[in-house]
Formats: structure tokens, C-alpha cells, sequence
């Protein structure tokens, strides 16, 4: 009888068990499987006591004996000295004192002894409804088919409570941006949770001392407004935030997944759309309730009300209008009527506006918002002049003579050494206004004429020698500081003698 094919020692056992109960003798199992007669033998007699003696799975193997054996007290020694000692500098020790093995079993042997503390397992910490929200973005990489592949960060918070979640794409994750999409999120809820949770980003979180948060004063100037508390989470800790992790990976899964979009605009229109139509109405896992209707029973009631005006998150700063009246802002240039050459104005800029002010805080010029980057110049028609009288020195002649006494001969200088390009040294000191304050300016005109040096450079050296650069901020302080120390009653000190007066008098008796 020819032998059947086995594939392995396990089944060749399991032949040889049934076909020696059938009758098969001990030599006749050695003929048909080419082995000894004492392996045939161990075969049955382990399968014999098994059976008869009862056996468990759970039997450890005997240790099989190690070189590192003889040398366990010493490396015990070593450890117990040095506890962050290396593989390298242990198989050093144990070389000179006779160790012949090799390094990897040294460094398993270490690893053995020195195990990691396992981590305590993670708790789900439940909220009552209205108490907490958690927050936080994740980067995606978009193939738009109008501009091409690019990275879109996805704005995230959540209802600890009920699970309703909040999504919005953006190309920024700069501090407008932040509190931008917190006030959408409000607004969306009609209400927001009392504590929201945030990771250690610096737009929120400036650093940790001594184990607590120092959180960035602007931001907490926007959520008082709102009346939430800001929660920080322990660096290292992510798990503290969980709610916010897991819903990332059902926009990847589902709102991401097999679709296309157009551009940033469309992305975020669906995004809207799959808010509405596919993460309010599904099943969570965790509360096993539709996400909107546990949101409408029971936890927009006990939101926090929205405030009666929403936060300004407009971006404010000073700008000086330069000598061709425009406001420069991202790369962008904006015009302003020539009346405010050389002036300090004030801007905000919303989302997709930006407003220009005068120095009296008076709207001067409103202009549609360009995305950064695209140096482009948005010009009103209104605050359009010729290029002649643009570039020359009419348009400003008055901002230049305002500067102090000496302007006017230093002015005369400049049309005399300069007679075709006067304009362009009057804008370019003009200009310096950005850095240096307009006294400063001034004195530098008055040493300059010293030495008759009309062009707008020597000014600049001369500034740079003699006077301390200045923000726009500081410079508009000081000119409002000034102008209340005008206001204000001129305090006149009294004569000591004229308090002992008053202390000397009897009780009852006129001060005089």
C-alpha cells in the first residue's frame, strides 16, 4: 500500500493515532511512514497519556538554558547602579568578565528586565448636556479640478453631549481664522457649550508653566465675549479630546471619499450640505441616537445664549497711505482718496472686505477683499488722478509742507537740485513716516539743510544716525497723548507751607 502524502508532522501524527487504533502494528506504521520504531512508539504514548491523564492547553514550556544564565547576578548589579544603561556599554561588562555570547541576546534580555509601565487604560468620560465642547483641525490634501492639488485644513467641533458636529475648510490656521470658524460654529448651534477643550496650539495655548496653561490674551478676549471657559489638554495627552478624534475619520470615510470638488468654494457648499443631509441625521455608536434629534430634545436648551452682537473679528491695524495713495495689505494694494497721502489711516478687513479709515476714524474707502499673494492693485475710480498729476509733486506738496518750518526751503532745494524728479524725493521722505515719527523727520530737514544735502537718501542716513525707529502704534500714542495733555487743566503744585497750614489750624476754625 503506497503511502498517503501528508503535509505536515501534525497531520502525519494524526494518521498515524487513527490507523494504529484500527490495528496497525508498530512496525508495520514504521514501514508505511519511514520513521523509527521509538518515534512511532512516543507518537502512541503521547497520545495514550492525553487521553487517559487529561491535559490543558495552557502548559508553559520548560526554559531552555541561556548563556546570559551565569552572568544574571552581575547584570542585576549593573542595573541596580546604572539604570540607563545601554546594550553596548553592558556587553562591554560582561565581555572582560568572560562573556562570550553575542549583543542582540543581551538587549533582549535588557529589554525584559527594564519593561515600560503600561499605560492605564483610557476612561470615556461622559458630559452632561451643555457642558463641553472640543475643538481642533486636520489637514487634507484636495485634488481640485480647477487649481490643482492642495492643502485645505478642516476646522472641527463638537457637542460632547449630543455628538452634533461642526466642519468648514480653509486654506489658513491663523488666529482670525480660528475665531472665525468659532463663530460660525456658535451661530450654527444657536448657542455654545459652557468649557470647550483645546490642544496646545499656540493661537490658544502661548506655553505651559509651572503644569498650567498661559493662554493667548486675545483669544480669551473672544471666548469672555462669549462667556465659554477654555480647557487646555495636557501636552502628550490626546485622548483627552477623543470626541473630536474619531468623527475626522467619517469625514475622510464619507464626506472625502469618492467625490470630487471644483475648488475651495464648492468643498465647503458640500460640506454644508453633508452637515445637514448625512451627519445630523445619523446613528451615533456611542449614544445610539440620531445626533439632531438628541440635540433638539435635550441639549440646545442648554446651550449658553448667543450674545445680542457677535464678536468683531475683524483684523485691525495702522498703515501709512503711500505717496501714490494706496494702503498695502497681504500683497494687496488698495487706493485712498489723495487727500490722505502720507497719512496714518487705520484699516479692518472682514473676511471679504476691507475698510479704510482716516485719522479721525471717518470711512474713507471700502473695497472688496483679494485672496493674499496675488499683488494685485484695487483701485477706485473715484480716487483716480492722472499719471501726471499722480507722480508729481502737487499731490503732495501740502502732506510735505505739514511736516515743520524747515519744509518749505528744504522743498525749494529739492525743485532746484532736483527740477524733474522732485516728486519722487518728496514721496520717498514722505514714505519714511512708516518708521520714524514726523518730528524725527522734521529734525532730520533741518540738519540736512545745514549742509544743503536735498535728496531724499540723506534723509534716510541721517534718520537712521540720529533718530529710534518707531511702530505706527507707538507714533499714534504719542500723538493722542499729547493732544490730551492739551485738553487737560494745567496742574499747578501748591506750596508745602500751605498743607502745614491746614494741620495747624484749630478744629472748628476756617481753613481760610
Amino acid at each position: 500500500m503506497a503511502p498517503l502524502y501528508v503535509r505536515d508532522r501534525q497531520e502525519m501524527e494524526h494518521l498515524l493515532v487513527t490507523m494504529h487504533a484500527q490495528g496497525w502494528t508498530i512496525r508495520a506504521l514504521c514501514r508505511y511512514f519511514k520513521i523509527g520504531r521509538n518515534t512511532v512508539r512516543r507518537i502512541v504514548r503521547k497520545n495514550k497519556a492525553r487521553r487517559d491523564g487529561g491535559h490543558s492547553l495552557l502548559v508553559a514550556k520548560l526554559p531552555r538554558g541561556s548563556k546570559l544564565d551565569a552572568f544574571m547576578p552581575r547584570i542585576k548589579e549593573l542595573l541596580v547602579t546604572y539604570p540607563d544603561i545601554t546594550g553596548v556599554r553592558l556587553f562591554e561588562e560582561l565581555r572582560d568578565a568572560g562573556y562570550g555570547g553575542g549583543i542582540s541576546i543581551l538587549r533582549g534580555c535588557l529589554r525584559s528586565l527594564r519593561r515600560r509601565p503600561k499605560r492605564n487604560p483610557i476612561i470615556r468620560f461622559e458630559t452632561d448636556c451643555g457642558v463641553q465642547g472640543q475643538m481642533d483641525w486636520s489637514p487634507y490634501t484636495i485634488n481640485f479640478k480647477q487649481g490643482g492639488k492642495a492643502t485645505v485644513l478642516c476646522f472641527s467641533y463638537i457637542l460632547a453631549f449630543s455628538r452634533r458636529h461642526y466642519i468648514d475648510f480653509t486654506l489658513h490656521r491663523d488666529f482670525y481664522t480660528l475665531i472665525r470658524r468659532h463663530r460660525d460654529a456658535f451661530e450654527y448651534f444657536g448657542g455654545l457649550p459652557r468649557q470647550c477643550l483645546y490642544d496646545g496650539e499656540k493661537t490658544v495655548v502661548l506655553r505651559w508653566e509651572a503644569g498650567r496653561p498661559v493662554f493667548n490674551p486675545t483669544f480669551i478676549a473672544f471666548i469672555t465675549h462669549y462667556q465659554c471657559r477654555p480647557i487646555a489638554c495636557r501636552p502628550g495627552h490626546p485622548e483627552t479630546k477623543g470626541k473630536i478624534e474619531a468623527p475626522f475619520l467619517f469625514v475622510e470615510k464619507n464626506l472625502l471619499n469618492a467625490r470630487d470638488f471644483q475648488d475651495l468654494e464648492h468643498l465647503r457648499a458640500t460640506a454644508r450640505w453633508w452637515l445637514r443631509e448625512k451627519s445630523d441625521p445619523h446613528l451615533h455608536d456611542t449614544t445610539g441616537r440620531i445626533v439632531i434629534e438628541l440635540f433638539e430634545e435635550q441639549e440646545r436648551d442648554a446651550l449658553l445664549p448667543l450674545p445680542a452682537h457677535p464678536y468683531d473679528c475683524s483684523e485691525v491695524a495702522l498703515r501709512v497711505c503711500s505717496a501714490e495713495g494706496f494702503i498695502e495689505f497681504e500683497t494687496n494694494f488698495y487706493s485712498v482718496p489723495f487727500a490722505f497721502i502720507a497719512d496714518i489711516l487705520a484699516f479692518k478687513a472682514t473676511e471679504r472686505e476691507v475698510f479704510i479709515y482716516s485719522p479721525e476714524l471717518q470711512l474713507i474707502a471700502r473695497h472688496e477683499r483679494h485672496p493674499a499673494g496675488l499683488a494685485r492693485r484695487v483701485e477706485e475710480p473715484k480716487h483716480h488722478l492722472s499719471p501726471q498729476s499722480r507722480y508729481g509733486l502737487e499731490p503732495v506738496r501740502e502732506a510735505f509742507l505739514a511736516l515743520g518750518e524747515a519744509s518749505p526751503d528744504f522743498l525749494a532745494g529739492l525743485k532746484h537740485r532736483h527740477p524733474h524728479h522732485c516728486g519722487f524725493h518728496a514721496r520717498f521722505i514722505l514714505r519714511l513716516k512708516e518708521h520714524y515719527h514726523a518730528d524725527d523727520i522734521h529734525a532730520a530737514i533741518r540738519h540736512a539743510l545745514r549742509y544743503q544735502a536735498y535728496d531724499g537718501k540723506a534723509i534716510e542716513r541721517i534718520l537712521k544716525v540720529r533718530a529710534t525707529p518707531r511702530s505706527l502704534e507707538s507714533v499714534r500714542n504719542d500723538q493722542a497723548r499729547a493732544i490730551l495733555q492739551k485738553a487737560l487743566p494745567k496742574i499747578i503744585q501748591r506750596e508745602l507751607s500751605e498743607y502745614c497750614q491746614l494741620f495747624s489750624n484749630k478744629k472748628g476754625e476756617p481753613h481760610g
